[in-house]
């Protein structure tokens, strides 16, 4: 299939779309004291439940000095708290507070609201292209 260099210079507007949508997530999230770098946490320990550090590494593929810093930032806003491995003495788990646990259903409902805005512009048929096309790109 034969492109032409404007449809080519389409993929340089995907990392304006991704910060466009990384700052919606951040303005729904701002006053959580959260961020698009900090929600993800939350949602993998409520999906897995306790875990070290370096499973949560692992699991959502960042720079472990990155994972740190944030979860420090998630400590201090009392959304995690570190606890001793009963398995491995030398450890810690990772846990929600019962904040944390709160925030969970919020950071979901704050999403959903973000992708809904986000994909306004789109018909609802360009929407499920979209989201298919990006799971593919994303394969």
């Amino acid at each position: 299939m034969d492109h032409d260099c404007n449809e080519i210079d389409i993929l340089k507007k995907l990392p304006t779309v991704s910060r466009q949508y990384i700052q919606l997530i951040d303005r729904y999230l701002m006053s959580y004291e959260l961020n698009s770098s900090l929600y993800y946490y939350i949602l993998k320990l409520y999906d897995f439940g306790d875990l070290p550090q370096e499973k949560l590494v692992q699991l959502t593929g960042v720079n472990a000095s990155n994972v740190t810093r944030a979860l420090q930032k998630l400590m201090d806003s009392n959304y995690v708290i570190r606890k001793e491995n009963p398995s491995d003495r030398r450890g810690y788990l990772l846990s929600l507070t019962p904040k944390g646990r709160e925030m969970y259903h919020i950071i979901l409902n704050n999403l959903k609201l973000v992708n809904e805005m986000f994909l306004q512009p789109l018909t609802p048929e360009e929407q499920n292209v979209f989201i298919t096309a990006i799971h593919k790109l994303n394969s």
